[in-house]
């Protein structure tokens, strides 16, 4: 199968046009006409993404955070992007990068977050793009179950998340049980606004001092789960789309993790 014919369906799947304006989805490094045998699905492209993807001798790499986000002057091996870059193209790689576009989409990041959780009556928690009349948007606001304490819902969401540890910010702020959350995967600075009309807690990643104690002043809980453990999850959905196809081998390498919570 050619490199752009899954980058069509991956489209089809994620459209392109809903990604965010800072982003820089798609198809990103190689070329377009080359036959892949061999893909490596990632959440981020890193030094052991890249020895592991040449042991493997990967044609494509499919990562959720895009390897290139802004322009670049120059591409030498003075720079870390510079060696991903010169690494990637001199053994023959492409990358596609699914980013945004699958946070936002259909059966992404959102909904799949939402499943995890089994949440109901729920909407985006922040709207960014109406199609075929639905709200999609980055993030759920919806309603859990059963109305579970904070140590309750900080296990159901180590459970459903796999995740060992994660960081309360505002306890104080939960005076009962809650029954409608908020999530965010990923990077949640400044997602708490979005939420504080509607929820006691919001859960997402990549949380500061200073915005978790500007969040508990306003009032809201957030659990920080970091960034790679929610987001995770991509890795999971895009090999199950891929499983159609019959001719391509998959491979994945799932813990880009920067962070260790001992």
């Amino acid at each position: 199968m050619k490199c752009n014919e899954i980058l069509e369906y991956l489209n089809n799947l994620y459209p392109p046009e809903l990604a965010m304006d800072w982003d820089n989805s798609g198809f990103l490094l190689g070329r377009k006409d080359v036959e892949v045998k061999r893909i490596l699905i990632v959440l981020d492209i890193t030094n052991s993404v890249l020895d592991y993807a040449k042991e493997k001798k990967i044609d494509l790499i499919i990562s959720h955070h895009p390897v290139i986000f802004s322009s670049i002057k120059r591409i030498t091996n003075e720079t870390l992007l510079g060696n991903y870059i010169l690494e990637i193209l001199e053994n023959n790689i492409s990358v596609i990068a699914v980013h945004t576009n699958f946070d936002i989409a259909n059966g992404g990041m959102a909904d799949i977050a939402k499943e995890k959780l089994s949440l109901t009556n729920t909407r985006p928690l922040e709207v960014t793009a109406i199609k075929d009349g639905k709200e999609l948007g980055v993030g759920k606001i919806g309603d859990l179950k059963k109305a579970l304490s904070l140590d309750e819902l900080v296990s159901l969401i180590k459970e459903k998340f796999n995740l060992e540890k994660v960081a309360v910010f505002g306890r104080e702020n939960i005076k009962g049980k809650i029954s409608r959350i908020a999530i965010s995967p990923g990077s949640g600075k400044g997602m708490y606004k979005h939420a504080l009309a509607e929820v006691d807690v919001l859960i997402t990643g990549d949380i500061t001092h200073h915005e978790g104690l500007d969040a508990s002043n306003e009032g809201i809980c957030i659990i920080d789960a970091t960034h790679y453990g929610l987001e995770h999850i991509f890795i999971e959905k895009i090999e199950d789309d891929l499983k159609k196809f019959d001719d391509i081998n998959i491979f994945k390498f799932k813990n880009t993790n920067p962070v260790e919570i001992v």
